[in-house]
């Protein structure tokens, strides 16, 4: 088998010696020499990708190959930095370093030479006459129409064939002849099945929506926590209280849980429970007997589900049979067409027929093996395809799993070389973990799984890239993946979790990842003997789920450890906002141990007041991200890591973050985000960061706006400008609005009186930008624009305090993009309000607030057909919801926080007269809140550019307001 991540590790070095050539110069001649070498064995390797050997031997000369390869980057690595800091010193002592260069190199040609005769011995006996293989390298990159097909993959895969299962499953739930009967459903199977499909239809189905008035989906996963998990239901089921929640002690979560679905229809699913002790954990916050809330597990184990109720009702999905099995291959492996019955030859029918026998009619194998077949529409691809899926099957010893994972292993030995490193990067998340797509971009180019280089010479962006990337692994079935709603571009993407075990043990086998948790480590899985082989190698990648407890299992001073390049720790899953305390001992280890980094990710953690100056001996970190984390000051040293790509900062919101200036000294910074809330005595110079492709929560308030106009190559922006006349002018005419501009997509919050006819006028060049998505305006607006003023590009808007007199309504719903409308603090002062039919066409979600004089709504048939969250709040005089709301099929969510009785009482009633037309398209839920307090609205900004809403009682005393 070749090893995929060491060709991508080989392709970086060639590429570091070339871009390098003329510091390469005084070197010693052994350097080259091993460029030469690694370039023959990077052009035998393409071959033997194709061919796939399975010997053993060539297992442990590869996984040689991959040592040498990571030691010679690390050679370079140094070699580097010493000419960079040549540049910033009198003095280098040269003769030293070349030494020294020349001593390891050596070692490393001996190595080389040693691997070159395994080599030769490998091609003499004859494996290189194993059947002809296909340049996966050509293939990888093939853009034909079977690669057009839509992202069905999102989190509902297509169903076939089980959905008399899911009405059965709907009528038991909704049966309240059950409720004297059961309280607990499980629906139990092997993996890959479908559990998780069929619990989701079922609570999504509209029937069950209309019938339950409280719902909670949470999944278990093999690392679960009681706490966490109850906090997460509560949540769900009373999101007006999410603060009190994450304050709660453990007895009170459990007895606020048991009391509200005794008092509330509940359904609650628990999804992917694997041992019965999460039960005796959390048991006690569920009513006994039976009732009228109710219970969805899913779980592989019988035993599960009679140790939860002994009489819960007992549902088994079944394997689709070959039909079904078919026409799910069918549906995937082929471009979806007009014609509704692809004609398809015989020969290929065949092969599809004998290679989905093989699938047990589990979903997920088929749709992966899908994934495979989608790639190679030729006969004689597909029966090479059936006889590689016949030798997985049979050397996989996955059995317990159905023959699952050897459809799994395939896929995966499919993936052309720049994707194997992709998919075994997936492993690093936790389980069930929703990955962001652009945070996984910028960790594959830290770590140089992706440069220009894997494009062939196109001029496409690093993130177009990494998109292409995970497009190719979702197009094969292999991740799932959610995509935005206002682009239609990947958002995020997880691993199903057998998945994710073929992710972990690829990983293992080719010591491309270790995994190290709190509970000591993964339960083993079964490695194989390559695997057990190659695991006292030196470790390149930990990642790490963390406790208070951490010591106990995780020490840096681990000699396996001091290759490691890259660093991710994820806390114990929580629900509230607390960080993991990080232990000062660990974060002091990993600075003076780990200096090889190239990528350090610390989520939710709480360290001391001041993260320490030995972050600065990261000086090959690419990747650095804090994002969530407490501390209060960032230390001058962070100007010492001169190769850094991305740096996020988005911390914990109450972190009042002193940033040093030294940051301008970050010249490879491609990507920036800054923290929500500064307490800089000065101002914070960013204009040297000329490489900046996206910067986020920058504020005028914190750094010269005239910083902007150095940024030439910024393509992303989220910014808070709070300017003078003359400073909106400059900075709109002189910079937004130029055409030149290499600005794709922006978000704006702007504080500013637009009064005068001046005022008006930059305020239309403002809202006109044509890279704009999101918008908010607050301050005074005499009158609103006409709607062709507006960017057509604008997703989200919103408008405080604006103190319009005539409905902004008549405007806004003309803007063709806009899914989300917010208006707050009196933004309109006028009485009536119309959304007129064919208005807001794509609105997904509309905030009405403190809107003073408002009394009357009025929504006509037809305005706003895609409105799915709707929030009325402290809007005192309106009189009552819009009678068309019934009308409105798509809407999931209702919420009505301090609103007067009559209100209230009325939607009640309306819900009541309308209930029978209403029930089976969308239950209205109504939650009345007590009244509260006035909010209070801080200058600080998160992710996406939009002002964070904070109530009084999560603010510090002395920040409140008198």
């Amino acid at each position: 088998m070749y090893d995929s991540p060491l060709f991508f590790l080989l392709e970086i070095l060639y590429e570091s010696l070339k871009n390098e050539a003329e510091f390469l110069l005084n070197v010693p001649n052994q350097v080259q020499n091993i460029r030469a070498e690694l370039n023959r064995i990077q052009c035998f390797l393409h071959d033997a990708d194709a061919k796939k050997p399975e010997y053993e031997t060539v297992r442990n000369w590869i996984a040689d190959i991959r040592e040498v390869a990571y030691d010679v980057e690390n050679i370079l690595e140094k070699y580097t930095h010493k000419i960079v800091l040549r540049k910033d010193r009198s003095i280098w002592k040269e003769n030293i370093a070349l030494h020294n260069i020349g001593m390891e190199t050596k070692d490393v040609m001996s190595r080389i030479d040693n691997i070159r005769r395994c080599m030769k011995t490998y091609v003499d006996i004859g494996i290189r006459t194993l059947g002809q293989g296909e340049s996966s390298n050509s293939a990888a990159y093939e853009k034909s129409q079977w690669l057009t097909r839509s992202y069905s993959h999102l989190i509902d895969e297509d169903f076939v064939g089980l959905e008399e299962e899911v009405n059965k499953l709907v009528v038991e739930l909704i049966n309240e002849e059950n409720d004297e009967f059961h309280g607990v459903f499980a629906i139990c199977g092997m993996g890959g099945i479908g559990k998780t499909t069929l619990a989701r239809k079922a609570y999504r189905h509209i029937y069950v929506q209309g019938h339950f008035q409280a719902f909670a989906w949470a999944s278990i996963s093999k690392q679960w926590q009681a706490r966490d998990v109850l906090q997460r239901i509560l949540t769900k089921l009373e999101p007006e209280n999410r603060t009190q929640i994450n304050m709660m002690m453990d007895e009170e979560l459990v007895k606020e849980l048991y009391r509200l679905q005794q008092s509330k229809k509940c359904l609650i699913v628990l999804d992917d429970i694997w041992s019965t002790n999460f039960w005796n954990s959390a048991r006690h916050a569920f009513p006994k007997g039976k009732g009228c809330s109710k219970i969805l597990l899913t779980t592989r184990k019988k035993d599960v589900c009679t140790h939860v109720d002994p009489t819960c009702f007992f549902f088994e999905p079944r394997c689709l049979d070959a039909e079904e099995s078919w026409k799910l291959l069918h549906r995937k492996a082929f471009p979806r067409v007009d014609t509704p019955d692809l004609k398809i030859d015989l020969e290929l029918e065949r092969l599809g027929k004998e290679m989905v026998s093989e699938c047990g009619g589990l979903p997920l194998a088929i749709i992966v093996l899908a994934g495979l077949l989608a790639r190679r529409p030729k006969v004689d691809e597909w029966r090479r395809t059936r006889q590689n899926l016949n030798s997985h099957m049979s050397g996989e010893s996955f059995e317990q799993d159905g023959g699952i994972h050897g459809v799994l292993a395939l896929s995966y030995y499919d993936l052309p070389y720049q994707l194997k490193p992709c998919f075994l990067y997936l492993g690093n998340f936790p389980e069930d973990q929703k990955i962001s797509a652009r945070r996984l971009y910028q960790l594959w180019a830290a770590e140089g799984i992706i440069s220009f280089e894997n494009n062939q010479g196109e001029e496409t962006e690093m993130m177009e890239l990494g998109e292409y990337f995970l497009q190719e692994l979702a197009q094969r079935y292999m991740v799932q993946v959610q995509l935005e709603e206002t682009n239609g571009r990947i958002k995020s993407c997880r691993l199903h979790d057998l998945m994710r075990d073929t992710c972990l043990l690829k990983a293992k086998e080719e010591n491309f990842l270790k995994t190290i948790s709190y509970q000591h480590c993964h339960k083993s899985m079964c490695c194989s003997s390559s695997a057990k082989a190659i695991s006292t190698r030196a470790i390149r990648r930990l990642s790490i789920t963390v406790d208070n407890d951490v010591q106990n299992y995780f020490s840096t001073n681990d000699k396996s450890f001091q290759h490691v390049r890259s660093a991710m720790f994820f806390p114990r899953r929580q629900t509230g906002g607390e960080g993991t305390a990080y232990p000062l001992p660990i974060f002091q280890g990993l600075c003076n141990n780990f200096t090889m980094l190239r990528v350090l990710h610390l989520e939710k953690f709480t360290f001391e007041d001041n993260l320490l100056k030995a972050i600065g001996n990261f000086v090959h970190l690419r990747y650095l991200s804090l994002r969530q984390s407490h501390f209060q000051r960032l230390p001058s040293s962070i100007g010492n890591l001169k190769y850094l790509q991305t740096l996020d900062l988005r911390v914990n919101f109450f972190s009042y973050l002193t940033m040093p200036n030294t940051i301008q000294k970050l010249k490879n910074l491609r990507n920036l985000y800054l923290p929500p809330s500064h307490q800089n005595t000065y101002k914070l110079q960013l204009s040297p960061l000329s490489q900046l492709d996206m910067l986020k929560n920058f504020d005028t308030q914190v750094s010269p706006f005239r910083d902007l106009f150095k940024l030439t190559k910024l393509q992303k922006l989220a910014a808070v400008f709070s300017l003078e006349f003359d400073e909106m002018e400059e900075i709109i005419t002189h910079y937004l609005t130029l055409k030149t501009l290499s600005l794709m997509e922006t978000s704006f919050r702007v504080y500013y009186r637009f009064h005068s006819e001046k005022e008006l006028n930059i305020l239309k060049l403002l809202i006109g930008c044509h890279h704009l998505r999101k918008l908010d305006l607050i301050g005074h607006i005499s009158k609103l624009p006409e709607h062709h003023f507006f960017s057509q590009s604008l997703t989200k808007l919103t408008l405080r305090r604006s103190g319009l007199e005539e409905d902004p309504m008549l405007i806004l719903q003309k803007l063709p993009k806009l899914f989300t409308l917010s208006l707050r603090g009196s933004a309109f002062i006028g009485k009536e309000m119309c959304c007129s039919s064919q208005g807001f066409p794509l609105l997904k979600t509309l905030q009405i607030q403190e809107l003073p004089n408002l009394e009357s709504w009025r929504v006509e048939i037809g305005a706003m057909p895609n409105l799915i969250h709707l929030e009325i709040d402290c809007c005192k005089k309106l009189e009552k919801v819009p009678d068309e709301l019934v009308c409105l099929t798509k809407i999931q969510e209702i919420i009505i926080i301090d609103m007067p009785e009559t209100f209230q009482t009325r939607l009640q009633e309306i819900q009541g007269e309308e209930f029978y037309k209403v029930r089976f398209r969308k239950f209205f839920d109504m939650k009345k809140f007590p009244k509260t307090k006035p909010k209070m609205l801080l200058s600080g900004q998160i992710f996406g550019g939009l002002l964070q809403t904070i109530y009084p009682s999560t603010v510090p005393k002395e920040w409140k307001m008198p």
